[in-house]
């Protein structure tokens, strides 16, 4: 428990490790990297062990949790504590984060050893974790949205990391304006849930909104709002969630974070970025429980998202657009868990998710790196230069489906739910789903690993050199993420819904060895065809033309969001300019003369009645809004140019 209480180390020390790599460059001996990767490692390293540390102390204890707040903002009734909160699922998602943050940065240090701002790329690696990890450990609802909004802050530094290329800075500038959208419906739900909870004084609960009590706070709020302004609040939660998790029609902004290097994808996809919206509705889950009609439309929207994004997955060609999908479509399938009453199984396959799909995104940033293309087209016969990578890709092919590996068992659990209670609609949509993603998988692994090499670039020189050219820096922590994703969810799963659970269900032992047999026959129905389409390349699939177009350009979303920013944001941005450059001048002049006339008669008065002058100066402080206001969207006129 000693251990447990120094929780607080884990925001320390990345904040610590960005702080040295900040430090003058000019004090730093040779060789500053090599420093700058020890202090990334040691931080990352020394808070995996941590969170180890407090996962075995809560598996010893399964009912017990920490707590620490301090008490940020006192405002009479209205208190803000920040604080750590330590329970069964913060310390799972804790082990997930620094899982994969570890092996990531390791990997970084040779992927970008050639980059110009390796130091400023580091620098915000560490600052993105601690962001990750203080949103893990939030301790209230309010917490966790600042912690939300930096993680949106430095994944757009991320982003646009390749600063000096134009797409990327307009790619980060997408990803974080539409992320804004979820981060002005949290807060919109937040200023809800505390205005109305803290209308009964005696029933108010501190640390407010607190995420260890959400039950009590959730029920409060239900009382004092009523079942349909309580559903209203709920879908602002919803909504933000489905921003994070790039839920449709959000999934654009993570087509758009794909500008950033590899490893940063690997981060966002498998480190809590992304999972950062599903994260939210597990925290707030008994506040959901309340409104059944906002769990079906989070069942809905999911199942939506995974069929759409898996079918759009299989028309595209650029292998990072390939993963990014597959990740819209596999938080959808958490989303669509959460929605019918699988609560663990969402939360498994969570974890299983972010291992894989980060060691997928490592794979990818390699391939890339030795082949100069991520187009699909121009690959093939990999396996003979790189037969690690092959085996990687295979490996995440299997488990990302839920047919194989760790995989397997997050996705048995849900499977199990939904067939269970009997909501066999879900369970077949889910089981479709998950054939679309192994199609869009196996096409890939087919393309870029065999048949015939098609690119420009000779692999044949590096096959004198140890692992064909790949240095043991990018290949030890492929190896680590391999090795969780293919044994982890085995080892873990026997005992997963003892520990990690929100109402116990009466059928969450019930397994279904039939149904496991069906689901191994179609998924090795499934990967013969597509052997058979894109491996022995026996028949090819006649395509209809307007609905391959209506899915390769992803339903148009992206064209309806960018008519959508012209029409109303551009058109009132050119109101704005127009305004400022026309009546600006005027309103400078009428604010000068109100500010005279004030002081004027506020001289005259000598009994010291001065409402003439606060009325004067309400009116230059509403006329001095305005002008802020419109210098705000005049520059946002020149967003996308």
């Amino acid at each position: 428990m000693d251990i447990i209480q120094n929780l607080w180390m884990l925001l320390i020390l990345p904040l610590m490790a960005a702080f040295f790599i900040l430090f003058p460059q000019n004090q730093l001996s040779y060789p500053k990297r090599r420093i700058i990767l020890f202090l990334t490692l040691f931080s990352s390293g020394l808070s995996l062990i941590l969170s180890l540390f407090c996962a075995h102390h809560l598996i010893v204890h399964p009912n017990d949790f920490f707590e620490s707040n301090i008490l940020f903002l006192n405002a009479g009734a209205f208190k803000i504590h920040l604080g750590v909160f330590l329970d069964n699922i913060s310390a799972f998602m804790l082990f997930v984060l620094y899982a994969v943050s570890l092996p990531v940065c390791a990997f970084s240090y040779n992927y970008m050893k050639n980059e110009e701002g390796f130091n400023r790329y580091f620098m915000l690696l560490n600052l993105f974790i601690f962001s990750m990890a203080g949103l893990i450990l939030s301790t209230n609802l309010i917490q966790f949205y600042i912690f939300l909004e930096l993680t949106g802050v430095f994944s757009y530094l991320l982003i646009g990391f390749y600063y000096k290329n134009t797409v990327a800075q307009r790619a980060a500038r997408k990803s974080f304006l539409i992320n804004r959208i979820g981060d002005f419906a949290l807060f919109g739900a937040i200023l809800g849930f505390a205005y109305f909870v803290m209308q009964d004084n005696e029933g108010v609960i501190y640390p407010l909104l607190s995420l260890n009590d959400v039950n009590s706070w959730g029920f409060l709020a239900y009382v004092q709002l009523g079942a349909v302004l309580y559903t209203g609040i709920c879908l602002l939660l919803t909504l933000s969630a489905f921003v994070k998790a790039a839920q449709i029609p959000f999934q654009i902004w993570l087509l758009e974070a794909m500008q950033a290097p590899a490893p940063v994808n690997a981060l966002i996809h498998g480190a809590m970025m992304t999972g950062a919206g599903v994260y939210l509705l597990i925290r707030v889950y008994p506040v959901l429980i309340l409104s059944p009609a906002i769990l079906k439309i989070i069942a809905f929207i999911g199942i939506s998202t995974a069929i759409i994004c898996g079918l759009i997955a299989i028309t595209q060609n650029d292998v990072k657009k390939i993963l990014a999908f597959s990740t819209s479509s596999q938080t959808g399938l958490m989303m669509t868990a959460l929605g019918c009453g699988a609560f663990s199984g969402a939360v498994f396959h969570l974890g299983m998710h972010s291992i894989t799909k980060a060691m997928m995104f490592l794979i990818t940033g390699v391939i890339i790196q030795k082949t100069l293309t991520s187009n699909i087209k121009f690959l093939g016969n990999l396996r003979e230069y790189f037969p690690i990578l092959a085996a990687g890709w295979l490996l995440g092919a299997l488990s990302l489906p839920g047919f194989f590996f760790s995989g397997f068992y997050s996705k048995e659990i849900i499977i199990s739910h939904l067939y269970s209670s009997n909501q066999f609609a879900y369970l077949g949509l889910f089981v479709f789903a998950g054939i679309l993603s192994i199609l869009y998988l196996f096409r890939s692994y087919f393309l870029i690993f065999e048949g015939h090499y098609k690119g420009s670039i000779d692999l044949s020189k590096n096959e004198t050199l140890p692992y064909n050219g790949i240095n043991m820096w990018l290949l030890a922590p492929m190896g680590v993420l391999a090795f969780l994703s293919a044994f982890f969810g085995g080892f873990i799963a026997p005992d997963f819904q003892r520990y990690i659970y929100i109402i116990r269900q009466k059928f969450y032992l019930i397994r279904h060895p039939e149904l496991e047999i069906l689901l191994f026959i179609i998924a090795a129905a499934m990967i013969y065809v597509m052997w058979q389409i894109y491996g022995m390349k026996k028949f090819k699939i006649k395509k209809i033309r307007f609905v391959y177009r209506l899915i390769v350009f992803q339903f148009y979303i992206n064209k309806i969001f960018e008519a959508l920013y012209q029409i109303l944001i551009k058109g009132f941005a050119k109101i704005a300019e127009a305004v400022d450059k026309y009546i600006v001048k005027g309103l400078y002049i009428l604010l000068s003369q109100l500010v005279r006339f004030g002081s004027y008669l506020t001289l005259r008065n000598q009994t010291g009645n001065i409402n003439s002058y606060i009325f004067c100066s309400f009116i230059f402080i509403t006329l001095m809004l305005l002008c802020a206001v419109m210098v705000y969207f005049k520059g946002l006129s020149n967003y996308g140019g």
